[in-house]
Formats: structure tokens, C-alpha cells, sequence
């Protein structure tokens, strides 16, 4: 099969009959679940719904690409952004990503910085990068959105200790995502705060996301051309801007739609 420009997510079952869930994004990416469940339990997304079930080996994230693979998908890269904190099962994932650099491929993460001693850890190594979910300029919203998450103030502490002693290029390499939700980080206050806990940092790359329809969530983004001028007034703040991509804000395997099954 060759490279879809859709997304194709896919069940890989486990010996223990659980299944997670993975997705080949039509740009290439292969996006793998380091867990299956999710302690964090953010309200906005489908992956933590059962909570946290267990880790996942490095084995079994490996039989994640491998499955990609077999199905005739041709990865160009690869990233630990599915189901789980990958920061939950660190040892794990530095497994993975050995086994990703010896085929070859770039991988890269994505985390909600939980726990911040492991993300001093994290942020220096040769990955191909590192995205933290933020989705907050204040603490208070920070704290609704990932109630199980690290401390939001001491998150920033430690970027201001750890990034300075990092390369330009290796900073280039971290960035943040913002998911836009009406009425909640759409304000002109929430994405204010998080415009000026950015200014000392102008390597970071930001990233705003739209929120994919979750059964039973309440939570909605504001339409597109206020998505627009959100990543607008946040570019003449300085903020390096990515605005939302199409493969992450699909239904099929887009951000926050993956499940753990039972089979």
C-alpha cells in the first residue's frame, strides 16, 4: 500500500488481550501509543477515558510500526504522541527510540511534561523533538484542562534552567501545544499569559490545535477565521506560530481519538 494523504488508524492487539490504538497520518508521520490508558485523564480527550491500564514495552511499541509496516505503510517518521504519557514510561520509550534510530527513523514526543524530573532528562537528548501540551496560559486553566499534570509554573522553571544550556538548534527542536477551546483558551486573556511566558524563549515553536469531537465532551473550538486571528495577534506578539494541520484535526486518529480496547 502505498502512502495514503488521509489518515488510516489501526488496532494492534496485545498478548494480554488488550488493544491500543496507532495512526499512520497521510503526511508520513506514524503516531504510536506508549501506554495503554492514560493517568492524566484530560476531560477533553478519548485516550484517558478508562484511566491507566498499564505500560507498554518498548516491544510493543516497536509491534506498532512494525504492524505500520506490514500493512504496506512506509514510515518517514515517527512520533510517541498516542495514547499514555510517554513521560510515565520513560525507560520504555528510550528503548523505542533506540530501536527507531537504528532503522533509521526520526522520532519524536509529545508530553505534558509530567513528571518535570524526567523532562530535565528529556529535553537535551537527540530526538527529533519535543512537544509539550500545555493548552494554558494560567495556571487555573492549565489545572482543568490536565488535572493530573505537572505544576505549571515549575514547568516553566524548567524550561528557564534547562534550555539556555541547550543549542539553538536543539531548542528549535521544543515546542508547545495550545489546543483552542471556545470560551476557555480562545480569550484574549489565556492566550496573552501564554504569549509572555514564551517571550524569553522566541526558539520555541507554538502550535495551536482544534479539538476533535470526543463523545460526551463539552468542549468545541471557535471557528476557523477566529482560529486565524488567534494565531495572528499571537505572531505580532513573537510567537513562532503553527497553525492547526489537517492530518491531527481529523476524526479518523486525529489528537485525542485514540482508544484502548478490550478484545
Amino acid at each position: 500500500m502505498e502512502n495514503s494523504h488521509r489518515n488510516l488508524k489501526f488496532t494492534v492487539p496485545l498478548v494480554d488481550g488488550l488493544a491500543v490504538e496507532a495512526v499512520f497520518y497521510g503526511s508520513g508521520t506514524l503516531c504510536v501509543s506508549s501506554q495503554a490508558g492514560c493517568a492524566l485523564q484530560c476531560p477533553f480527550c478519548a485516550s484517558g477515558s478508562r484511566g491507566l491500564l498499564r505500560n507498554l514495552s518498548s516491544g510493543e511499541m516497536a509491534l506498532q510500526l512494525n504492524t505500520a509496516v506490514d500493512r504496506g505503510f512506509t514510515p518517514k517518521r515517527v512520533t510517541v504522541s498516542g495514547i499514555g504519557e510517554p513521560l510515565h514510561n520513560a525507560a520504555a520509550v528510550l528503548d523505542f527510540m533506540d530501536i527507531c534510530r537504528r532503522r533509521a527513523l526520526p522520532v519524536s514526543l509529545t508530553t505534558t511534561g509530567n513528571p518535570l524530573q524526567t523532562l530535565r532528562e528529556f529535553l537535551p537528548m537527540p530526538h527529533n523533538g519535543l512537544m509539550l501540551s500545555l493548552h494554558a496560559g494560567s495556571s487555573e486553566t492549565h489545572r482543568r484542562l490536565i488535572p493530573h499534570g505537572p505544576d505549571y509554573d515549575l514547568l516553566w522553571t524548567v524550561l528557564g534552567e534547562v534550555l539556555p544550556s541547550c543549542s539553538r538548534r536543539r531548542r528549535r527542536k521544543i515546542g508547545i501545544n495550545y489546543l483552542l477551546l471556545e470560551g476557555l483558551t480562545d480569550t484574549d486573556r489565556e492566550w496573552s499569559l501564554l504569549a509572555e511566558r514564551m517571550r524569553p524563549f522566541p526558539e520555541l515553536s507554538l502550535h495551536l490545535l482544534t479539538c476533535n469531537p470526543v463523545p460526551g465532551s463539552p468542549f468545541r473550538s471557535p471557528p476557523p477565521e477566529k482560529v486565524a486571528a488567534i494565531g495572528t495577534l499571537l505572531a505580532a506578539r513573537g510567537c513562532n506560530v503553527r497553525m492547526p494541520n489537517r492530518w491531527r484535526s481529523w476524526a479518523e486518529g486525529g489528537c485525542g481519538t485514540l482508544f484502548v480496547q478490550n478484545l
